[in-house]
């Protein structure tokens, strides 16, 4: 009970040394939706964004959270089929099925398996989080990634992974066996390291969320334009957003390209040039 006591004071007193860090984590994860939807709005105009951009950001949240968790789902029934195959494959190659062996040889079998187990659960939660990283990519964007989308995450996320390595310390030790020993062995560096990772983690989230976003818009304002049917607009466009009764549209003409946001009440449009077909005009 004492033990229990002195570990759980340890516990509490690095989250409170690293309170700063930890709270901005929390808001910056409550924030992941809000991140999304500002890389939704990015190429919207003004004009627009003011008009609809309370009352669109319920749909458009709302479709990237279930597709987060969609995307989640299939990666770990993924992962449990993967492992399923590979498990008793493993099994058979490390052990054999009519393999003798003497005392020496079963010691060094013991030790490889119990190291086997002890990674095991690790080289499984990489193996899930990038298959939910693909699956994401796959269903939600469908791989739509341009070049500036894609520089700016890769460029983004090394950042992040220098600044996560600054914070925890790692460019004072000039080795990294030396800088895990460390994280092992001393309770502030592991605080530190904790911190940093949950940080770094947070930050590369926030990063993620903010390009999807972007990459999604991309993907709908591509797609072929469908007959639209609303009170005051009749004609061809591409939805990009909708949320109950109010819809985003996208329509474009060469290089012309126009918004319109329609709801029961009113219609709000925005173009570069006068070169659609006026709000009202039937087709």
């Amino acid at each position: 009970m004492a033990l229990f006591s002195v570990t759980a004071h340890r516990w509490f007193y690095r989250v409170w040394a690293n309170k700063t860090a930890v709270l901005g984590g929390v808001l910056a994860i409550v924030s992941l939706s809000l991140a999304h939807y500002a890389g939704f709005l990015m190429k919207v105009p003004l004009q627009i964004v003011s008009v609809a951009g309370v009352q669109l950001a319920n749909g458009v949240t709302t479709t990237f959270l279930f597709y987060v968790f969609f995307s989640a789902v299939v990666a770990r029934v993924l992962t449990s089929m993967l492992q399923l195959v590979v498990l008793p494959i493993l099994a058979l190659t490390d052990r054999g099925v009519f393999r003798k062996m003497d005392w020496a040889q079963q010691r060094r079998f013991v030790r490889s398996h119990r190291q086997t187990i002890k990674w095991e659960g690790s080289v499984w939660f990489v193996v899930q989080a990038f298959l939910f990283i693909l699956v994401t990519l796959a269903v939600y964007v469908k791989f739509t990634v341009t070049w500036i989308s894609g520089a700016g995450l890769v460029i983004s996320m090394i950042l992040v992974v220098l600044s996560g390595l600054f914070r925890s310390g790692f460019f004072l030790q000039p080795k990294l066996r030396t800088f895990i020993r460390k994280i092992k062995t001393r309770d502030t560096r592991s605080g530190l390291a904790a911190s940093a990772a949950f940080v770094t983690i947070t930050a590369a989230s926030i990063i993620v969320a903010f390009f999807l976003g972007n990459m999604r818009a991309s993907l709908l304002r591509d797609q072929a334009p469908q007959m639209i049917v609303t009170k005051e607009f009749t004609g061809k466009a591409a939805v990009v957003a909708s949320s109950e009764t109010a819809l985003l549209l996208y329509q474009k003409q060469a290089d012309q390209q126009r918004y319109i946001y329609s709801t029961p009440e009113f219609t709000a449009t925005t173009e570069t040039k006068s070169v659609f077909p006026p709000i009202g005009a039937r087709p």
